[in-house]
Parts: structure tokens; C-alpha cells; sequence
């Protein structure tokens, strides 16, 4: 994909975006929830635990909206080059205190670094290459009491370009244990998960679980995933693991 196809898909996505926010909350007197996270840190992890970089990357999360939301997230290496861009579109179908229920749905681009004639001769040079993808998630939860949540996560992506997978499909049964006390102000917030990755003909089994620390009244949180194979059969680092450095903000 050229640079400036690139350019002028993402331009249509803003305005879809905020063309489809508009219509989705107009009338609404709520105000815009504007939020987000960056993180930073040694391994970039993508929302498939055992999927990796393989290098240190920078996570830049944005969520705009309320009950319908546009939630971006644009993932780079250390070095500045890009990794995927994600441009979810969110919806709580259900949101109540016991049970909610969100479905979602991304256009997104993968990037890799590859070697490219000049001018059509024997020089080369390295490019950026964007590879498109379409994916759409489900996402359930109940919460069992004011400790302890459970829940099913599903993902399925498309690749378009004959270098990606054509089909991906992630599965997760997940807890979330918020909250926990420790010393002081201190806390400890817990998400394990036991999950199955699809990837076109080849398939996997794994466990993980992210753990982060914080501080009350802080912004800042240190948190570290970690992924174990159970069985597989795509290639892959195991242990997988990682440590990030997280700042959230809310407008």
C-alpha cells in the first residue's frame, strides 16, 4: 500500500468516526469521555499474549465516546517505526453492574520493514510495508462479586496480503481480580486467562496472566504479562514475558 493510499484510508476512518459518533449520541447531554493509556516497555505484546515483537515498542491507547466509542491504538517499536495501528469501533450492547456484554470491530494495518529496488534498478533501499487487516470481537463479562470478574473474550481477523494469515481466530476465558490491597496505598490488580489461537491450519492452547502495580490517587502503574504453551502447534518464544511501565489519563 502506497503512502499516501495509507494517508487518505485513515483520513476516511476519522471521519466515519466521529460522522458515526455524532449520530450515535446525538440528542445525548452526556459529556465526551476522552481516555487512554501509554505504555512503554522492553517486549512489545500484542492483544494475542504469545503474538510478540520481539523488541522494546511504545503502546499509545485512546478511547473517545461513551456508550458508542472510537478507540485507537497505535503501536510503535523503540525506534520509532511502526507496528500496527488498530482503529476499533466499541459498543456496550449491555452495561449494568453484573453483566456486560461489548462488540467491536477494527480496520488495522501491520507494518514491516522490507528491501525495495530503486528506480527499477539492482540498488535497494528498506521501506515501510503496510499489510491491511479486518477483524470484529465479542466480549462478555460477569462480575461475581466486588473481588472477582469472569468472562469470554473472542477475536477473529482477516489478512488481506498473501505475507499475513488469512484467518485468525482467538478465543479466551479470562478472570480479573481488581484491587488488591497490599501495603499502604499500594495495590496489585490480577488478569489471568486460559485461551486457544487459531492461526489459519495451525493452533495453540496457552495460559497467561498480566499483573500490574500501582499506587492509590497515582496514574502510573508497573505491570508485567506473562505467557506459557500449553500445546502448540505455532512457532513461537516460550516463556513469553514482559515488563511495561503504563500511564493512564481521563479527560
Amino acid at each position: 500500500m502506497s503512502k499516501s493510499n495509507l494517508q487518505t484510508s485513515l483520513f476516511i476512518i476519522l471521519i466515519l468516526c466521529f460522522t458515526d459518533a455524532g449520530f450515535s449520541q446525538g440528542g445525548s447531554t452526556d459529556k465526551l469521555d476522552v481516555s487512554g493509556t501509554i505504555s512503554v516497555m522492553n517486549d512489545g505484546i500484542s492483544t494475542v499474549p504469545s503474538l510478540a515483537l520481539g523488541k522494546p515498542a511504545m503502546i499509545y491507547n485512546l478511547s473517545v465516546g461513551n456508550r458508542f466509542r472510537f478507540e485507537p491504538e497505535l503501536r510503535f517499536s523503540m525506534e520509532g517505526k511502526p507496528w500496527s495501528f488498530l482503529f476499533w469501533f466499541r459498543y456496550d450492547v449491555v452495561q449494568n453492574n453484573k453483566l456486560s456484554f461489548r462488540i467491536g470491530a477494527h480496520p488495522a494495518f501491520s507494518f514491516r520493514t522490507v528491501p525495495a529496488l530503486i528506480n527499477n534498478s539492482e540498488q535497494s533501499e528498506d521501506v515501510i510495508e503496510a499489510r491491511r487487516f479486518l477483524a470484529g470481537d465479542l466480549n462478555t463479562s460477569y462480575a461475581v462479586n466486588e473481588r472477582l470478574n469472569i468472562g469470554v473474550y473472542y477475536l477473529a481477523a482477516h489478512g488481506f496480503e498473501p505475507s499475513v494469515p488469512d484467518y485468525t481466530h482467538f478465543l479466551s476465558f479470562y478472570s480479573s481480580i481488581p484491587n488488591i490491597s497490599l501495603v499502604s496505598d499500594l495495590y496489585l490488580n490480577l488478569r489471568p486467562q486460559f485461551y486457544y489461537l487459531k492461526i489459519d491450519e495451525i493452533d495453540g492452547f496457552y495460559a497467561s496472566t498480566n499483573i500490574a502495580l500501582g499506587v492509590r490517587e497515582l496514574p502510573v502503574t508497573v505491570s508485567t504479562t506473562i505467557n506459557k504453551v500449553v500445546d502448540t502447534e505455532i512457532e513461537n518464544t516460550d516463556p513469553l514475558w514482559n515488563i511495561s511501565l503504563n500511564y493512564s489519563f481521563r479527560f
